[in-house]
């Protein structure tokens, strides 16, 4: 289980529980660091499965012909 993290690493300052960003500087958090790049892999897993099923689509149209 991850820390909470209570201070900026960028300035200092105290961080609201669960904060995405810092109040002070605006800074993310490891929190919502972690948060964006789990988006990330989420949105390129997504894009590369259309990609497979544009190429097998496309794959099985060519080979009814």
């Amino acid at each position: 289980m991850a820390q909470v993290q209570v201070a900026c690493d960028k300035c200092g300052g105290k961080l609201v529980p669960d904060a995405a960003y810092c109040e002070r500087c605006g800074e993310r958090t490891h929190r919502a660091r972690r948060l964006v790049r789990l988006a990330i892999r989420v949105e390129l897993l997504f894009l590369l499965m259309v990609i497979g099923l544009v190429v097998a689509f496309a794959w099985i149209y060519s080979v009814q012909k």
